[in-house]
Formats: C-alpha cells, structure tokens, sequence
C-alpha cells in the first residue's frame, strides 16, 4: 500500500497536464486520446495522466487543450473509483464507438493516438469508422517527449526503486550457488523486495545460455561450476516507477575470455557515463559503447540503454537513430553486454540521472565481477 508522501498530488498531475498540452499545441493537436494497456512497457502513456495502472485492457483517458480530462472506464464500477479515490472524471464506456461519442460532443477535428501500438485493433476500427471524418494521427511522442524529464517528485520514488534494487542484488548475491535452482533464487529475492514496497518486477537471474539469458519462465535449470550468470532486477517501487541494475557472476574461477569481455564492459560503461551530459546526442553515446567494444576485439550484444520512467523501457533510447539531446533530470539505463567468443555473454548496468554537472549513479552495488568460489 502507498504511504501518504508516494501518492500522486495534484500539483504534480498539473504540471503533466501542462507539459502535454504545451506538446500538443506545437502539434497541432486539438485532442490526445491515450490507450492504456496492461504489459510491462505499455502502462505508463495512461498512468502517467490518471495515476490509474489499467490492469486488464481497454481504457482510454481523454485530454483537450482546455478543460479536464475525461477517462473512458470499462463499467461504471471502475469511474466511481477513479472518481472517488483519485478524484478524475469518469465515466463508463471504453469501446471505440463510445470513445467516438465523447469525441463528437467535443467537436473534434484533428485528435492525437497515444499509445497506437499497443492500442486494440477492435477499438481503433470501431473509434475510425464512427468518426471518418475526423483526422487521426499518431501522437505517441506528445507522451514520450514530456516524461523524459522528470520532476523532483517524480525522482523522488525513481531514487526508492533503485534501493530496492540494491536489496535484489544483496540477496541474489547471496543466494546464488551451483546446486541452486533459478526459479528457487528467483522467487526469494522477489519475496524480500515485495515485502520492502516493490509494485513491480522484472528479473533475468539466470545461468546464461546462448546467447541470451532466461526470464523467469524460463529459469527451470540448477546453476552449475563454471556457469557465467547474468542478475538483472528491474523494480518498480512506491510510485510505480521503474530502475534497472545488471551484473555479472561466474561460479568458479573465471575464464580469461570471462575477465576480458567484462573488462571491456566496464571500461565501455565508464566512457558511456563520463557522456551523460547536457546537450549529448543519444546517438553519439550508442556509436562511442559500440566502437569501444569493436576495438577490444569483441562484438556488442544487446542493446545499450535506454530511459525509465512509469514504463520498463522509455525514450529517450541508447540507439543509432535517436537524435534526442540529453537534459537535466533525464534518467539514463547503460548496460553495455559484451558476447563472449565461445557463446553467451557478460553485461553490467545501472540506472544515473542527467545533472548540469554529469550523471549521478543512482546504485551503489559493487561493480566488480562477482565470482562465487564457494559452494
């Protein structure tokens, strides 16, 4: 249950109204319709306008350039809780042919799709046909644009997340052994951190395969001598919002190509972090981590970072053709993963904020390869 100080006040779901409607006027948006959708990296375009995490499919929140917001609820049950608890206007009727509705009444135009690609296809045929001639277009970056900076309320619960974290990485740290079942390892670090205020997990703690590592329907195995294991906690706490932390283990005593691929990991990261700056291009940050690991020899493996927020996986990204320049308060995941010559591969990453002085590490666990020489 949240605590009075990690509910969403109304001072900061005002600035997000703000922000957005500042977005669609240089738009040219005269209405945002956001989908909401109950996936790991979709819940944030909804929740981050209501304070409403959508926990089946189907609910739409509604925002015009002036008045309040309208939320479009699946039974008349559901808009007498977001009015009662969380003081929003509801009302009952979550199809696309009443989305069109609502539309009509407000004389609509030209209306902004947020969300378009986890939308319903069910509810954008039905909102299209009943409204031809009304001009939609894809709106998703009016969201993905004002959430990238973050407030101080905002990093207030971003900083909680990465706390616990740090606790998932203590008690993987020391759980993990040859003869330990994954699932086992995994179910136990998530008990702890639910039990410190976790709304949300996301984890990978497995011996790594080729090349990639399990997730937790995956993770059947029993971790053995000599297996490189991948930790990965990505938690959302108080709030809703989520931080990431990656780390390296090799059971035994690791191989030369294991020290060397990490080396390279570390060093890439450093370079990475001394980047996060104001002004930076994201774009320049993912080119540097790709040279560094081409020119140890080595070939990068997953993708090297991205933001945070509401969403596991957030905009600004880490990518070759994200031209966004980095600002202060945005928050920046660097996990650099390295392949390893004969299969798999080994990662570290952790979660900073962009100040005007450089970025701020949000975690404190040991960056170290962590080997696990006892059984």
């Amino acid at each position: 249950m949240l605590s009075p100080a990690d509910r969403l006040s109304q001072q900061e779901l005002q600035r997000r109204y703000d922000a957005v409607r500042a977005k669609m006027k240089e738009k040219g948006l005269e209405i945002l319709l956001v989908s909401g959708f109950r996936f790991v990296a979709a819940t944030g375009y909804l929740r981050y306008l209501t304070n409403w995490a959508e926990p089946f499919q189907g609910e739409v929140c509604i925002i015009p350039l002036d008045g309040a917001p309208t939320v479009l609820a699946r039974t008349g049950e559901r808009a007498l809780v977001m009015k009662q608890f969380l003081g929003l206007e509801a009302t009952p009727g979550s199809t696309g042919t009443q989305a069109a509705q609502v539309l009509k009444k407000m004389g609509a135009k030209r209306v902004g799709l947020c969300g378009l690609k986890t939308m319903i296809a069910e509810f954008y045929v039905q909102l299209t046909r009943a409204l031809p001639d009304v001009e939609f277009v894809e709106a998703s970056d009016v969201l993905d644009e004002a959430r990238m900076i973050k407030s101080e309320e905002e990093l207030g619960w971003v900083r909680k997340s990465a706390e616990l974290t740090d606790i998932a990485f203590q008690v993987f740290s020391s759980l993990v052994r040859p003869g330990r079942r994954e699932a086992d390892v995994f179910l136990e670090v998530e008990h702890v951190v639910k039990q410190r205020g976790a709304e949300n997990t996301y984890f990978m703690m497995s011996a790594d395969p080729k090349p990639l590592a399990k997730f937790l329907d995956l993770a059947s195995d029993t971790y053995e001598p000599g297996d490189v294991v991948l930790f990965n906690a990505e938690i959302s706490g108080p709030g809703g919002y989520y931080t990431q932390l990656e780390r390296t283990f090799y059971l035994g005593r690791p191989t030369k190509e294991v020290e060397e691929a990490y080396a390279t990991c570390l060093a890439v990261q450093d370079t990475a972090v001394a980047m996060l700056r104001p002004g930076t291009k994201c774009r320049d940050i993912f080119r540097t981590i790709v040279m560094g690991i081409e020119e140890s020899g080595h070939k990068m493996g997953l993708h090297p970072g991205h933001s945070q927020g509401l969403d596991i996986f957030e905009r600004p990204l880490i990518d070759a053709n994200e031209e966004t320049e980095l600002a202060a308060n945005m928050i920046i995941v660097l996990h650099p993963h390295v392949l390893l010559p004969s299969g798999g591969g080994v990662w570290i990453g952790e979660t900073f904020l962009v100040t005007d002085y450089g970025a701020e590490p949000l975690q404190a666990s040991s960056r170290e390869l962590r080997i696990v020489d006892k059984p």
